[in-house]
Order: structure tokens, then C-alpha cells, then sequence
């Protein structure tokens, strides 16, 4: 094996993904092209590449790294060179030089132990001379985690979220249990922590491996949107990932129900629950039914007059229908409002809304997401919150990660009527906080689309309180006359009903392109978005059109539709910076998301006055668009749809991903003017009809469906999507039973 050794002066190249790096150092007089797996390197410092010569075909000779050792500068020019790499926010190459000429030799030295010393430096102030210090103390520690990971075959990506987990304890914490890597704000799976379990050599049939794997699997069910996984499958599926005896499995989950860890109820031993699962959906199942239960009868009497008074106020004729829902929701506890679109559920709810604040009665309107709740601020006319920002979320002090919701039991809302839109979307986690915050004699009001997704989250909460029959369900079932213009909510009501939709040929708003080569399938939907839809319809397609696709990977799945689509719409230019994370560019003016909720993200925006404020708290499902890449700081900025601005650092990266294409799953709660569905090798378990109705009904004026007409076939006549685990509606009918 050869070596060579010298200053690294340039990166040409680095994945932050898997540490793999083109390199340019400087040895006396030569320059050689090192590449190969050397993560956080640095120009200016100091390397010994252990590895072999090799004569690229385009790029001649390249020194192919086996492995390195690596030393930071000691040189004043590279130890500037060091410095002002861009690992340090706010340290550019003048402000280093001035630190270098100041300190010399001892720098690095002051940057670690006394870093108070550079506000004796002018325009260095102590604040920014302490964050200098801290940032520099925190890369060199954070490099020595890079390495660790390297070491256990984990990509750097997780190396951030180890060390702001354990800091310099990480080593002995990932050897003392690896599986701890498993831990939701990690993320590991468990075959790699098992992989580093079995090379530092835990025994296979240890049960601290096999409780492992169960609360994995456990907790894996749960992100699948089922509350319990039943207890055979789940011993079946531990005995498939770890390979151990099915007796030691029994074992280790006898002592996770000793230690609490997981629950079995007497009445249904063949169900395990998380805890925070058990009591969500018992919690819920209570309190549904006490609201249920304590109607306000004196409101009975005058429910007939006040519709009637509405109607002559606003000059409008309610059908039966509609009637019948208004006046269920205003004489009970809890109501559910279901229909599809175009059946009136918006009209009902300005309607309530009106006739409660008519007469005193406080109400609140709130949806599960954020797109959501601004879609019914602006066809009802009445502001919607999140439910998040509705029960005002909080910190436990010291525990960032850890939330909570201000109003509860304790603090309750300070409403009489809860109306939430798009309930389909609510999880039984996030349906058991409202629940908490409501006043023992508030009514709710759930409005959805039963026949869309489920939530998300775990449970099936719409659709399990409907089925147990307890509270009062309306059905909207006609299709008004503005609606039956539309084919798009005509073959909505079609493919829910099991029937094939129609396609217009000439003029109209729903179409279908067969094709079968999912190469063409994707050529085909860049075109469309790109001139046929614009050229023709007017949407523009940054603005109004939105991709839908069932899948994440393939051809025709988010990952690559997205890259396509940012490689057409928003290719790379010398005047758009952009960020390398991994495979993934994040460059300015792509469309983004946020793919999980955030409740610490602090934003702002500008009011209505011009006036900046301040809030909190981004939220899965929220998109927008970059507007700038500042790569000296490290921070790219965000402007989502509501106007709203936000900045990342890079190492929170991972909570964006490209929006161009998204999931229909991601979809729910929205609405696009134009909609493009790609259909082609989606699998089997994709294949079911809530899933086409859910992306079809996201569009407003057009609809265009392109794959294989078999596919789109078979989707319309499956209706057996995977069931999902959940309780709740058998735990409602038994409370209804209770005297």
C-alpha cells in the first residue's frame, strides 16, 4: 500500500451522506488529486492517505484512499486557510487572518480553552469571540464523531444527530448500547444497530437484543398508523429479525410487560400496546362519549327558528341535507359532518359558525395541517388554526425535544363549540390532546371525507367513530349544481361508488395519457408541466401544478420525479447557490417541505402593517420555496406559501425535502389548481381506491392521470386497503354501554 502526505487545498468534492471526498494536497511542489471516504475534511489541514495510485480515463491520476490520518494545521497560512473553510459561522477569510496574525501558534489553542481572548481582536465582539469558540470546540469534537460512525458503517449524515444526543460520551454510549441509536430523534433502523451490536459482540440471544427488536417492531407498527400490533405477528416477526428460538423471544416479552414497556389489556390479550397508544385511545373513547352524552338539551327548542332566521339573513335555501346536518350539530355534544366534494360541507360550516356567534356561543375552527386550516380560512371566510396552534404548544424547561400542549384538563380552550375541518387527517394522539383542552360541556364538531386516507398518525379516528355508531353521523350524498359541472368531483363520486371515471377528449377538466415505459411516463409528466398544461390551461407551474405520486421510490416515485423535476424547472446557475447534502441539492427557488413537525422552529413574517412578528412552530406537510443558500453561514432560508420565513442550518437539512413531486399520502388537507398523477409499477399494496379518490379530490381545476390504464383499473375495484390495528371503536361502543 503507498502513501502520500501533505496540506489539503481544495475540496472539489464531498458527499455528506457517506463521507466520500475528491480532494486536491499539496506535497512540497506537487498536487495530487486524492478520492475516497474522508469525511469533515478541511483545506488547510494536514493529511497521510494510506492507499494506491489509479490513472482515471477523463481525470488522470488519482490517489484512491484506503484510510487517513489527518492532522489540523500548525502552519499560519493553513491554519487561516483552516479557519476560514466555513465550518465556523461568520469566520471569513479576513477575520481569520486577523485571529491568525493575533495568536499565531497558540489559535487553535485560544479557540478551544479561552476564547474570550479574540474580543481583544477590534470588530470581534466577546459575544461573537464566545460563539467562535463554541463552534470551533463543537467541529473539532464533532469530527472525531464522524469518525466513529465511519468506523461502525453509519453514514455521516447521523453523525450531527449523535453528537448533539451524546457529545463526547458518543463512542462509550453507542458501545455500551447500540441500540439506542434506534431512538426516534436518531433514527437508526434496527438490522444497523444490530449490525454494531454483533460486531462489538453481543450475544444474539441476549435479551437485551431480543427487547430490542420488539419494541422496534412495536414501535415500527405505530409509524405503519396502527395503535396495537397483534402479539403472534409480533413474535413472528421478532423471530424473523433476530433468528433466536421463539422460547427467548417469549421471554424477552414477558419482561418488557414486567417493566411496563409494552401492555396487554385482560380483555384483549392477543393486542400489544405502547403506552402512549393505550392511553390515547382510551382517553379518547372517554371523553367522546361524556360529550356525546352531556347534550345541551335547552338549545333544542330554537335550533328550527335560528336556521330559519339564517336562512331569510343571508337569502340562501338549505336542502334537507344540509338542514339535518346543521341542526344534529347544534342539539348534540359531538357530530360528525361527512361527505364528498362539492356536497356542501364548507356551506354547513360558515353556516354554524354564523348562527353560534348569532347567539353568543364561542367557536373555533381548526384543521390537522397547517394548508389545511388556510384552505378554510379562505372558502369560509373564518380564521382556522392548526389544532397544534389551537392547544399552544410548549417545552418542558431543559427538554427542547420534548413538547407538551398549554391547554389541557387544567388550562381548557376558551370556546364553546370546536368545528374541525379535514378530520380523516387526525390521529388518535392528536384527537386525545384536543379532547383534553375542550370544557366538559363544549361541543365538537369532526367535518371530513371518510372515504380519503386515513390520518398519518396512528388510528383510523374518523372512520372508527362513524362505524361504532355512538355519536351522530350526517352524510352529504348530493353533488350540487356548481359541483356537477366538474368532472373532477363527478368521477370523485364515480370512483368511490366502484365506478371507472370518464375522460374528456376535447375541453375539459379530468384526462388520462396511457403509457407503460415508466422512462416515457416521467418524460411525459415533465413535458406536461413544463408546456402542455401551461400552453393550454394557464396554470403555471411553479404557481398550480402539483405532481402526486403513490410511491417514494421507482421511477415514477418522489425521490427521482423531483430530481427531474428540479434538473427542468430550477437547473443550477452561477447566481442560485445551493447545498450538496448527501444525493440530494437544496439550491435557491426549489420548491420544498417540511417533512415532520417542528415545534421550536422559530419564523417571522411581515403583518398586514408591515410590522415583522415572530412565531413559532413548522409543520409536517408545510411547503415553500428557497430563497437563499448562504453557504459562509451555513444557513438556508425558506419562505413557505403563507408568507411565512424561516432559516435552517445545514445540519437540520433533513427536515426538508423536494416538493415538486409528493406522496397523495403528503397531500391530504391540500388543494392545487392542477394535479399530474403518474400511475406506472405502483406496488400491489398501493393499488387500493382510497388512495386514487384522496389524490384526485386535491385538485381544483384539472386533473391529469398518465400509466397504465390497467393500474388505474384496478385501483377504482380494490377496496381492501391493509386494515388498521385500532381499538377505538369497540372501546367507544363499550362506554356507550356503560350506565
Amino acid at each position: 500500500m503507498e502513501q502520500v502526505t501533505g496540506i489539503v487545498r481544495s475540496i472539489i468534492f464531498t458527499n455528506e451522506d457517506n463521507g466520500y471526498t475528491i480532494c486536491e494536497i499539496k506535497e512540497g511542489r506537487k498536487v495530487h488529486t486524492l478520492v475516497g471516504t474522508m469525511p469533515m475534511l478541511m483545506p488547510g489541514e494536514s493529511i497521510t492517505a494510506m492507499g494506491e495510485w489509479r490513472n482515471h480515463p477523463d481525470y488522470g491520476p488519482q490517489f484512491a484512499v484506503a484510510r487517513c490520518k489527518r492532522q489540523i494545521p500548525t502552519e499560519l497560512e493553513e491554519m487561516e486557510r483552516y479557519l476560514a473553510s466555513g465550518f465556523i459561522k461568520g469566520l471569513g477569510p479576513s477575520t481569520a487572518k486577523k485571529i491568525v496574525a493575533r495568536f499565531k501558534e497558540e489559535t487553535f489553542a485560544i479557540l478551544q480553552s479561552d476564547p474570550m481572548h479574540l474580543a481583544e481582536i477590534k470588530g470581534i465582539k466577546p459575544e461573537k469571540a464566545l460563539a467562535f469558540g463554541q463552534a470551533f470546540s463543537e467541529h473539532e469534537a464533532m469530527r472525531g464523531v464522524v469518525m466513529l460512525v465511519q468506523k461502525f458503517g453509519i453514514s455521516s449524515l447521523y453523525a450531527t444527530k449523535i453528537w448533539k444526543k451524546f457529545g463526547t460520551s458518543a463512542e462509550r454510549e453507542i458501545q455500551k448500547n447500540p441500540y439506542r441509536l434506534m431512538d426516534p430523534d436518531i433514527g437508526l433502523g434496527f438490522k444497523t444497530c444490530d449490525s454494531i451490536a454483533l460486531g462489538l459482540g453481543i450475544d444474539p440471544c441476549s435479551e437485551f437484543r431480543l427487547k430490542s427488536a420488539i419494541w422496534y417492531l412495536l414501535r415500527l407498527s405505530g409509524f405503519s398508523g396502527h395503535t396495537y400490533y397483534l402479539k403472534d405477528q409480533l413474535i413472528k416477526e421478532a423471530r424473523k429479525l433476530t433468528r433466536a428460538p421463539d422460547q427467548l423471544i417469549h421471554n424477552a416479552f414477558d419482561a418488557l410487560l414486567l417493566e411496563s414497556a409494552i401492555f396487554v389489556e385482560r380483555q384483549h390479550p392477543d393486542r400489544v400496546y405502547t403506552h402512549y397508544l393505550l392511553e390515547a385511545e382510551r382517553h379518547c373513547a372517554r371523553r367522546l362519549a361524556a360529550l356525546n352524552q352531556a347534550r345541551e338539551n335547552g338549545m333544542a327548542g330554537n335550533v328550527h327558528r335560528w336556521l330559519s332566521d339564517y336562512e331569510k339573513k343571508n337569502r340562501i335555501f338549505l336542502d334537507e341535507n344540509q338542514k339535518t346536518a346543521i341542526e344534529t350539530a347544534l342539539k348534540n355534544g359531538v357530530t360528525v359532518i361527512t361527505g364528498g366534494p362539492g356536497t356542501g360541507k364548507t356551506t354547513i360550516i360558515k353556516a354554524l359558525i354564523e348562527i353560534f356567534q348569532e347567539h353568543g356561543i364561542k367557536v373555533l375552527l381548526c384543521a390537522p395541517t397547517g394548508r389545511a386550516a388556510k384552505r378554510i380560512s379562505e372558502t369560509s371566510g373564518y380564521e382556522a388554526k392548526t389544532v397544534h396552534r389551537l392547544l399552544e404548544v410548549a417545552y418542558e424547561i431543559g427538554q427542547e425535544d420534548r413538547v407538551y400542549f398549554s391547554r389541557n384538563e387544567e388550562n381548557p380552550l376558551d370556546a364553546d363549540v370546536i368545528i374541525m375541518d379535514e378530520a380523516s387527517m387526525i390521529d388518535v394522539v392528536i384527537m386525545s390532546s384536543l379532547l383534553k383542552a375542550l370544557r366538559p360541556e363544549a361541543q365538537l364538531i369532526l367535518v371530513g371525507d371518510a372515504d380519503q386516507l386515513p390520518s398519518v398518525g396512528p388510528g383510523k379516528v374518523l372512520s372508527d367513530i362513524i362505524e361504532s355508531g355512538v355519536v351522530p353521523v350526517v352524510k352529504l350524498d348530493r353533488i350540487f349544481r356548481q359541483s356537477e359541472e366538474s368532472t373532477i368531483i363527478v368521477n370523485a363520486h364515480r370512483i368511490n361508488r366502484g365506478l371507472q371515471p370518464v375522460f374528456n377528449t376535447d375541453e375539459g377538466d379530468f384526462y388520462f395519457i396511457p403509457k407503460l415505459d415508466p422512462r416515457e411516463t416521467v418524460e411525459a409528466v415533465i413535458e406536461l408541466c413544463a408546456s402542455h398544461i401551461p400552453e393550454r390551461f394557464g396554470y403555471d407551474f411553479m404557481r398550480d401544478i402539483q405532481v402526486l405520486t403513490p410511491m417514494r421510490k421507482g421511477d415514477t416515485g418522489v425521490h427521482n420525479l423531483n430530481a427531474m423535476l428540479q434538473q427542468r424547472f430550477n437547473p443550477p446557475r452561477e447566481i442560485k447557490p445551493q447545498k450538496l447534502m448527501g444525493a440530494v441539492v437544496y439550491r435557491a427557488g426549489d420548491r420544498v417541505m417540511q417533512i415532520k413537525n417542528d415545534y421550536n422552529k422559530v419564523w417571522n413574517q411581515l403583518d398586514q402593517r408591515g410590522n415583522l412578528i415572530e412565531g413559532m412552530g413548522i409543520y409536517n406537510g408545510d411547503t415553500g420555496i428557497i430563497t437563499d443558500v448562504d453557504l459562509r453561514n451555513q444557513v438556508l432560508t425558506v419562505k413557505y406559501d403563507d408568507q411565512r420565513i424561516c432559516e435552517y442550518t445545514f445540519d437540520t437539512l433533513d427536515d426538508l425535502e423536494h416538493a415538486y413531486a409528493v406522496t397523495v399520502h403528503k397531500s391530504q388537507g391540500s388543494e392545487f389548481p392542477a394535479v399530474v398523477i403518474p400511475l406506472i409499477k405502483v406496488p400491489p399494496m398501493l393499488v387500493y381506491r382510497n388512495l386514487l379518490y384522496t389524490a384526485i379530490t386535491r385538485a381544483k381545476g384539472l386533473v391529469v392521470i398518465i400509466g397504465n390504464p390497467d393500474i388505474l383499473r384496478r385501483m377504482v375495484e380494490t377496496t381492501n386497503e391493509r386494515e388498521r390495528c385500532s381499538g377505538l371503536k369497540e372501546r367507544l361502543c363499550d362506554q356507550n354501554r356503560l350506565p
